[in-house]
């Protein structure tokens, strides 16, 4: 008796399985008219994916390169980085300038007119570029103001206040090390 009653079972649970095993389809897709924001789609930019989900749109990006541009009075002082002894303080008008999408160029530093370059970063940093030196230099870095002089350092730009920017450059020369320290407000 025991036998009908479970073969009936097993095969009341065969067919609620079977239909079960159907694979599945994906529906059809529709058109959401709330994601039609557009957003930048290059992760080069600094607003890389903002407004996601939507429709990529690669004219709303902006770069790195783009926070830094424009013309500041850049307020310089100068210190020895051992002693920390204050050597001197300058004011100055700069220009920083957008070269490619993560590359600007800094000039009015100098005197002599040599154009200081920087590699930009989407964290709001911009890091002078290594053009004098290898690894076996002592102290690699970008010519400085004079052809003796090499500089290295970075350019941060506030995050909160748009229109200022710090300044940290080493530079060696002939006759020791000095340190930078200023701060760039937008004109």
């Amino acid at each position: 008796m025991r036998s009908p009653i479970v073969a009936f079972g097993l095969l009341l649970l065969l067919a609620g399985i079977l239909p079960s095993c159907k694979k599945w389809q994906d529906p059809a897709p529709q058109d959401n008219p709330q994601i039609s924001n557009p957003y930048c789609n290059d992760p080069d930019a600094v607003n890389y994916n903002w407004g996601f989900p939507g429709k990529p749109d690669n004219s709303v990006c902006y770069y790195a390169s783009d926070l830094f541009q424009g013309t500041y009075l850049l307020h310089d002082t100068i210190y020895d980085p051992n002693s920390e002894l204050f050597l001197a303080a300058d004011s100055m008008l700069v220009t920083i300038a957008k070269t490619d999408k993560k590359k600007i160029s800094l000039n009015g530093f100098c005197p002599s007119g040599q154009k200081l370059l920087f590699t930009t970063q989407a964290a709001y940093l911009a890091s002078a570029d290594t053009t004098v030196g290898d690894s076996l230099t002592i102290h690699p870095g970008q010519i400085f103001c004079r052809t003796q002089d090499t500089v290295t350092g970075t350019l941060t730009r506030d995050k909160v206040d748009s229109s200022l920017i710090y300044v940290s450059f080493t530079v060696v020369n002939d006759t020791g090390t000095t340190i930078h320290v200023g701060r760039a407000r937008r004109k």
